[in-house]
């Protein structure tokens, strides 16, 4: 797949000309995390963590990518804190490899979600 094709990196071009507003969490270069609406939202409280650079997967980083890393953590941080005060708990899911529902999006991400159906 190529970063043409990815659905993310569309959505991210989309924000980045003003074309699609998100309620933002954490920017940064690298980063992005962002409150999931709509369809796409799958918990009481929902927020992406997202990569703005193309990478696959976890495993498609490399030691070049060691500011991006350390970058999405500081946006887990933010974004577990901002659902923590809200909730008082959150967790952190991250895919990779062959799940049904996420195979379309080759594109690294995690979520930082509360949802009290789900203990």
């Amino acid at each position: 797949m190529s970063e043409n094709e990815c659905r993310l990196c569309n959505m991210l071009d989309k924000y980045a000309s003003g074309e699609e507003e998100m309620k933002i969490v954490y920017e940064s270069e690298h980063t992005l995390a962002r409150y999931q609406t709509g369809s796409h939202k799958f918990a009481e409280v929902h927020i992406m963590i997202l990569t703005k650079k193309h990478i696959p997967s976890l495993f498609d980083m490399t030691e070049n990518d060691d500011e991006i890393i350390l970058d999405v953590a500081k946006a887990i941080k933010v974004a577990s804190e901002e659902v923590f005060a809200l909730k008082g708990g959150c967790k952190l899911e991250m895919y990779t490899g062959k799940f049904p529902t996420f195979t379309a999006l080759n594109h690294f991400h995690c979520h930082v979600i509360y949802d009290s159906s789900v203990d």
